[in-house]
């Protein structure tokens, strides 16, 4: 069994739909127009006439790009979910360097504890699941999408989660000592049956 944690499908789906607008006004700026022109006869009297400018043409562009991507991007998390976290045998794999870098595993000899947590950035309190270290080891100094808390106790956004960070926090150390009893009855029984 894997502890697999993965985005809200949810808010993926609204991230989604929150891009179309934007998509639709820019495509109609670049080809017709017929939704902004009808937008300008409401907002501006019909005899002070507004053109439309190259600038115009450039921000068209750049929020249809924009857009795309944050349509393409809801959708792919939608349907292929990216793991933010997952518990294995070897350890903990946290993507701490990049969306599109390998994720790093954190040893399970490494961790101390896993809970739910929270911390106050500007004004709003943001959910954390929090992992304590024996040691930082080489993960890296600035993490994406985490950020160190304490010297050793490393804290990972849980915000736009599929699952509560307390319940992950709970999955995540009944993991742990179910991987540290299966790594110590293998090594009792690579002595015993050293071939």
């Amino acid at each position: 069994m894997k502890v697999v944690v993965q985005r809200s499908a949810i808010r993926m789906w609204l991230l989604a739909i929150g891009g179309i607008p934007i998509l639709v006004i820019s495509v109609d700026v670049l080809t017709n127009r017929r939704i902004t022109n009808w937008l300008r006869e409401i907002v501006f009297n019909p005899n002070d006439t507004q053109i439309y400018e190259p600038r115009d043409v450039i921000w068209a562009w750049a929020m249809l790009l924009f857009s795309g991507f944050l349509v393409l991007w809801g959708l792919k998390e939608l349907f292929v979910p990216t793991k933010v976290i997952e518990g294995r045998e070897d350890g903990l794999a946290v993507r701490l360097r990049g969306p599109f870098v390998k994720p790093d595993v954190i040893p399970w000899g490494w961790v101390v504890g896993i809970e739910a947590g929270e911390i106050l950035d500007e004004g709003d309190v943001l959910i954390l699941l929090r992992i304590k270290l024996v040691t930082r080891g080489d993960l890296p100094e600035h993490p994406w999408g985490a950020r160190w808390v304490e010297t050793r106790v490393l804290g990972i956004l849980a915000q736009d989660w599929s699952t509560p960070a307390a319940r992950v926090a709970d999955e995540l150390s009944k993991y742990s000592v179910d991987a540290a009893r299966h790594e110590a009855s293998a090594r009792t029984a690579r002595i015993w049956n050293p071939s």
